[in-house]
């Protein structure tokens, strides 16, 4: 290794993944791993000394990633993790590190429902309540992600209050296989108790099961997937009339209703599981037009 024309990118992004192969999550190495096998090794330049690869082939590269359907966001997940890679070789063996141009990305609006919309689901859910369904009304009055609520399991909830510390995925290895894995959670800030509302908490207390046994399981050694649970709110949504929704439309909706009914940013973000206030406002907070008008109609008390 100490030949520089021997740092070509397979052999250093193999190197890096082995050292640092205990510092990731599982979920979060086999992503890597699956992203070198399928995008990064399989390049024109994997085979190239670092030295030898130049902004202006990156730029290409990710035209070429582009060009065949990946999304920006993917696209740049890629980037980043060569870039990692040309990192670690510049400290390590004092390589060049090209520039990388990432990709822009617009952000979507989400899509948060009505209060009418909340309403019409809430009534359904409530008049075919199943596991399920209750699933789907605990995420929209927790605000907790589709793997964290797979994953959680009835001795997670207590005296009130439900504590995440787990959440489950589905992931592809080097082969392109899927499996379900269960794992640490998303950050250290989304391993948290949430207290829950007083009427959840009742309803829960009706579906209890062993501590052992997965809240959404109909059985105790069962589980049920996120992709699942994704299939099964997107038939309720149909007969609701929801359009445009996804199983992540319950957290937005969770954390704008939150807003709504005047909780305090921090407060909100610790529940949420994110690590600063600021990710809570610029992803998770819409304010309707209602709570504009309100807000507006607040000023009204300054006026001469």
């Amino acid at each position: 290794m100490e030949n520089n024309n021997s740092l070509t990118l397979e052999v250093l992004g193999k190197e890096w993944l082995r050292i640092n192969r205990n510092s990731f999550k599982k979920s979060t190495l086999q992503t890597y791993e699956y992203m070198f096998d399928k995008h990064i090794l399989v390049s024109e330049f994997a085979d190239s000394s670092l030295n030898e690869i130049s902004a202006e082939d990156l730029v290409n590269y990710t035209e070429k990633l582009l060009s065949v359907g990946l999304s920006p966001k993917t696209a740049n997940s890629i980037l980043v993790t060569m870039h990692s890679v040309f990192k670690y070789a510049a400290e390590k063996y004092d390589t060049a590190v090209p520039v990388i141009k990432y990709v822009k990305e617009y952000r979507r609006e989400m899509r948060v429902l009505s209060v009418a919309e909340q309403n019409r689901l809430e009534k359904h859910l409530r008049s075919n309540m199943d596991k399920y369904n209750l699933g789907i009304l605990f995420a929209l009055y927790t605000g907790v992600r589709i793997g964290e609520l797979c994953a959680l399991k009835w001795g997670d909830i207590r005296d009130g209050t439900v504590r995440i510390n787990k959440t489950m995925h589905r992931l592809r290895d080097q082969n392109g296989k899927s499996r379900v894995m269960i794992d640490k959670p998303k950050t250290i800030s989304s391993n948290r108790t949430i207290p829950l509302p007083a009427f959840l908490a009742r309803l829960m207390e009706q579906f209890r099961s062993d501590d052992n046994a997965y809240c959404m399981a109909n059985n105790f050694t069962s589980t049920v997937e996120p992709r699942l649970l994704q299939k099964k709110f997107k038939r309720v949504a149909e007969e609701c009339g929801l359009e445009d929704v996804t199983f992540h439309t319950l957290r937005h909706t969770f954390a704008t209703r939150c807003i709504e009914c005047g909780f305090d940013a921090k407060t909100l973000s610790e529940i949420l599981g994110h690590s600063d206030v600021k990710t809570t406002l610029n992803r998770y907070v819409h304010c309707s037009l209602e709570l504009k008008k309100n807000s507006m109609n607040l000023l009204n008390k300054i006026t001469a």
